[in-house]
């Protein structure tokens, strides 16, 4: 399939070595790879990690399409500490170097925390505007985009925020229609099909972020995919899908077995 799979699907049930889960991926037909091992920690990639994790992609015959940086509680786009802050445009460094190195061309961010309209959303704007002047000249070297992923209410100003300064070869769009679905903001978000470059596909019911494979739960695949078609976005898409053994009692390949499945269910809407 001409398919992306985001790299930890099993990390947090099965926790299967590196090697085992991309092989089990082409296995299964995907031929791409959306990198998001260690996202949620601070871990830097040395030149032989980096070495190393391109290799096993190599070696499983996937191609990485994207990049998920870095976004704990403390080391994030917005930052109030200084000393979080530098740690936070380190590993963004790192990561937009590692992305580079394995092929890909987006690196997805997360965007600063805080309602719409509110001082406090409006504080961590301005001041994540520091982290895009550090790394602008590193992306355009290296030609990466940093695609920001929509996750809140405040979508809309946010996106505003940072397209009306930035250009879309530096500074784009990554879908995540679970997002949207929770949130409930799918028609204000269609108005950035412009700078869609990376997709985290995955569905729930609406409440929780459950990352479950297409037609668990209630999304209108038929409208996303439309509007995915329209916009014009060319890559492979991806699908942001978590095992989650409360949800799915089976085995690594039982539960490949069902989200594959699904996807090329979804895939027939392209």
């Amino acid at each position: 399939m001409r398919v992306s799979i985001t790299s930890d699907l099993f990390n947090y049930s099965f926790k299967p070595a590196a090697e085992e889960k991309l092989r089990l991926f082409a296995d299964f037909g995907f031929e791409y790879i959306h990198w998001c091992d260690d996202w949620n920690n601070e871990v830097f990639y040395t030149q032989q990690d980096i070495k190393r994790h391109g290799q096993l992609m190599d070696s499983a015959g996937l191609r990485c399409l994207d990049v998920h940086g870095t976004a704990t509680n403390s080391t994030r786009i917005d930052a109030p500490e200084e000393g979080e802050l530098r740690t936070y445009i380190r590993l963004l460094e790192n990561r937009i170097h590692f992305c580079a190195a394995v092929g890909g061309n987006a690196l997805v961010i997360h965007c600063p925390s805080g309602e719409a309209g509110s001082q406090k959303l409006r504080l961590g704007l301005n001041r994540s505007l520091r982290v895009f002047e550090e790394v602008k000249l590193l992306c355009k070297e290296l030609g990466i985009v940093l695609a920001l992923e929509n996750g809140s209410a405040a979508d809309e100003e946010t996106f505003r925020f940072y397209f009306d300064r930035y250009p879309p070869d530096f500074v784009a769009f990554c879908f995540d229609s679970g997002h949207s679905h929770r949130v409930g903001n799918f028609d204000q978000l269609m108005a950035f099909g412009d700078r869609l470059r990376a997709l985290h596909l995955n569905d729930n019911r609406g409440s929780d972020d459950d990352h479950q494979p297409p037609f668990w739960g209630t999304i209108d695949w038929k409208k996303v995919i439309g509007w995915i078609k329209e916009s014009g976005y060319s890559k492979p898409p991806n699908f942001e899908i978590i095992h989650d053994p409360r949800l799915f009692k089976g085995t690594m390949r039982e539960y490949m077995e069902y989200l594959t499945h699904a996807i090329e269910e979804v895939l027939k809407l392209f």
